[in-house]
């Protein structure tokens, strides 16, 4: 029973530093959420975890249907202290190579997982596909640190034109984000 509680609890919860939350973003799983007198619907994860679609009086999650893939997927985490925790940000990345596409979602750094869709179209373009999946390590780089910024956004220019900084802490988030996303893709890919 925990083992088959554990991934609904996980989703139902929608705990923000929830490890599976952003696995299954990036993988696009919908939920099977069963009703009273055998009802059933289909949605995606994403709305659930977002707010747009809720559980309703009498319902709950029956299936988690993920699509089966033979890609590459990858989930890196980072913890306030060594050794299991809670995320402090974690990101997942999956490999498409059948549509030519990556997916990636970002956890535990808002109240839901979130999906940079421009850096994922971005980095997508730049894999060579045909050829083993390379890629440049300059993309890499830039993947991470698009990611970061798609993420956790520099702030809005005052009227007067200045710019607020961004609090150490939250810069620091920043970096953990890029070298986490970074990561997962060179891990994906190699």
């Amino acid at each position: 029973i925990r083992n088959a509680g554990t991934l609904g609890g996980n989703i139902a919860s929608a705990a923000p530093t929830g490890d599976a939350l952003p696995v299954l973003a990036a993988l696009e799983a919908t939920l099977i959420i069963a009703g009273q007198d055998g009802a059933r619907r289909e949605i995606p994860v994403s709305h659930l975890l977002a707010g747009v679609e809720m559980l309703r009086g009498g319902e709950l999650i029956g299936f988690v249907r993920v699509p089966l893939l033979h890609a590459p997927q990858v989930f890196l985490k980072a913890t306030g202290r060594t050794g299991p925790g809670r995320s402090v940000a974690s990101v997942a990345v999956v490999l498409d190579p059948a549509r030519r596409g990556v997916r990636c979602a970002v956890g535990a750094i808002a109240p839901m997982p979130l999906r940079p869709l421009d850096a994922e179209q971005w980095v997508a373009r730049l894999i060579d596909w045909d050829n083993s999946r390379t890629i440049v390590p300059e993309a890499l780089s830039a993947f991470g640190e698009y990611v970061a910024a798609a993420c956790i956004p520099d702030p809005v220019p005052a009227e007067d034109g200045s710019v607020e900084q961004l609090p150490p802490a939250v810069l620091h988030l920043r970096r953990t984000v890029a070298a986490l996303a970074r990561r997962a893709l060179g891990r994906a890919l190699s």
